[in-house]
């Protein structure tokens, strides 16, 4: 596991939650695997969403 994405609403909280996150997954993380994990805000932010909907549709 190299990277977890946050997106919709909660990503707007910026520094807010990815700060204490960070420290908090570098402080506490007990597994091998999630040590130097990357955890960053979605680049589509809210529309993450409406996009995955739009692609499952046209795959279908």
């Amino acid at each position: 596991l190299d990277l977890v994405v946050v997106g919709g609403g909660v990503a707007k909280a910026g520094a807010l939650l990815f700060d204490p996150l960070r420290a908090s997954l570098t402080a506490y993380a007990g597994l091998d695997f999630i040590r130097g994990l990357r955890v960053v805000p979605a680049g589509l932010g809210g529309d993450a969403g409406l996009v995955g909907a739009a692609f499952l549709a046209t795959s279908a």
